[in-house]
């Protein structure tokens, strides 16, 4: 048995001492190892909420880092302060400096809140993809193929010369975001920490490395929150057949709602203290 639990997210269960932030960190017991993917924005409430749901802080094995940004990074440190290092897989641009730019122009760090040296960890950065742990995979860098997922968000900046901080700022191609994929008898969970790629790039990247695999979940951070119409209903229509879609974080509160009402049969908040279990 596979067991997921959302650890951070912007909402919470309700009637629980469970915290929220904006940010993303899920669990992923196999059973036999257990995986962090993403670690939320502070540290704090990835730890309190480890301990509000009796998960022992120690038995994380691995840890996954989606992309670069500090609501999916800012966690780590203070993790592994208390537990010790561990491997952590990424993708070999996860720390690049990045920027978001403010209503006035102005450029706000966005970055992993830390340099790669002051962590003593043995890092797994590669573009391709990699196996973590038995039945638990990055999808490596996704090709951006859709063009309506070439919208992005164009306050995300980096400098085009990285080594130069006065070289003019650029939008971020955000080559490293990666999604997971856990393998159960039931089919593919894909599990999204913010999916810059987009959900269609990143479907399309999974179905190519696992043809033959049914994809039975779609769970975690889409990326939606401020795409056009056309790219909502490609969206929904690559996402139909999917038993179970779990919503969080940057998917934004209005297009959450338009998918509980599209699928209400399948579509959840998949919110801090979500636990599902898979064969």
């Amino acid at each position: 048995m596979i067991r997921i639990t959302c650890l951070v997210e912007n909402s919470v269960k309700l009637s629980t001492r469970l915290w929220g932030e904006h940010g993303m960190s899920i669990l992923i017991e196999t059973g036999d190892e257990t995986v962090l993917f993403d670690t939320g924005q502070s540290g704090d409430v990835l730890l309190h909420n480890l301990q509000e749901l009796q998960i022992d802080p120690y038995s994380i094995d691995k840890i996954i880092l989606s992309h670069g940004h500090y609501d999916h990074t800012g966690g780590l440190e203070k993790l592994l302060d208390l537990i010790g290092p561990r491997p952590i897989y990424g993708h070999p641009d996860l720390f690049n400096p990045r920027y978001s730019e403010r209503p006035d122009g102005s450029p706000k760090p966005v970055s992993i809140p830390f340099d790669k040296q002051e962590l003593d960890v043995v890092w797994h950065l590669s573009a391709e993809q990699q196996q973590v742990v038995t039945h638990v995979y990055t999808t490596g860098e996704i090709p951006r193929l859709e063009p309506l997922e070439d919208e992005g968000d164009e306050r995300l900046k980096v400098h085009r010369d990285l080594a130069d901080e006065t070289s003019p700022m650029i939008k971020d191609p955000l080559k490293d975001d990666m999604s997971v994929i856990v393998k159960t008898a039931n089919g593919l969970v894909i599990l999204l920490g913010c999916c810059h790629a987009g959900v269609l790039n990143t479907l399309a990247q999974i179905r190519k490395q696992f043809p033959d695999e049914p994809i039975h979940a779609v769970m975690g951070g889409t990326h939606l929150a401020k795409a056009g119409e056309n790219r909502l209903i490609m969206t929904e229509n690559a996402l139909q057949g999917v038993p179970r879609i779990g919503l969080s974080h940057c998917t934004g509160p209005n297009i959450i709602a338009r998918f509980l009402c599209n699928f209400p049969e399948q579509a959840f908040v998949f919110q801090v203290g979500t636990q599902l279990t898979f064969n």
